[in-house]
């Protein structure tokens, strides 16, 4: 009786998966996909034709925020354009602190892929150039909390006020890998590679491979003329 029952079992479950089997749930993954890209790109300045979007983890500040056509983001990708910061307590107004009033701006190409759970986050400007790659856990950070002298450091690092050294520049065709973190005031040039779990303090020339944390050079390819 029980591989009797076994086998019904099975039988029903083959029948079941040719009707609804993988394929076809990518398929509607996609559809699913489609119909949120047509609901989030209102939350931003401006999204391309084709793009495709995961759930995000957190938007903010979607009005300095450009994407490209044909770009993709995986799902939990957290992207923030802060135009202002103050950490609003009895504490900060104690001791001075205000309300910063910040300029951001974000733009991303075409043909753009983004891992899962990336982050993007911007005081200044970062550019992404035409068709990047990252892996999962990928941090893009134009800024920081508070500055290392003694006095900041003497304030919580959530009262703070946000500094920038600078923008991110990252060019063309470039394939960051998992776990990357990108640091302010970098550039990485077309077709750079980075290795998974770099942190990448200083720019990176086009064509070259980095690796390590800080990341240094591992391999560098001459444009022939």
């Amino acid at each position: 009786m029980k591989q009797i029952l076994t086998k019904f079992v099975d039988f029903l479950i083959k029948l079941l998966h040719f009707f609804f089997n993988y394929k076809f749930s990518l398929f509607l993954h996609l559809q699913k996909q489609k119909l949120y890209g047509y609901w989030i790109k209102y939350e931003f300045k401006q999204v391309g034709e084709k793009c495709l979007f995961e759930n995000f983890g957190y938007i903010a500040g979607g009005s300095y925020i450009t994407i490209g056509n044909y770009s993709t983001f995986g799902k939990g990708t957290v992207i923030t354009a802060w135009d202002s910061y103050v950490y609003e307590n009895n504490e900060a107004n104690e001791i001075g602190i205000k309300r910063q009033i910040l300029y951001p701006s974000i733009k991303i190409g075409n043909h753009c892929i983004f891992g899962d759970y990336n982050n993007i986050t911007a005081i200044n400007n970062i550019k992404i150039g035409d068709g990047l790659l990252t892996g999962k856990w990928v941090t893009i950070t134009d800024n920081s909390h508070g500055l290392t002298d003694l006095e900041s450091m003497k304030v919580r690092p959530a009262m703070r006020q946000l500094v920038s050294k600078g923008g991110v520049d990252i060019g063309k065709n470039v394939w960051i890998g998992e776990k990357v973190t990108i640091l302010p005031g970098v550039t990485i040039g077309d077709g750079a590679v980075i290795a998974a779990n770099s942190v990448v303090t200083k720019s990176v020339e086009a064509y070259s491979v980095v690796g390590g944390n800080p990341a240094v050079m591992l391999k560098a390819n001459k444009i022939k003329n």
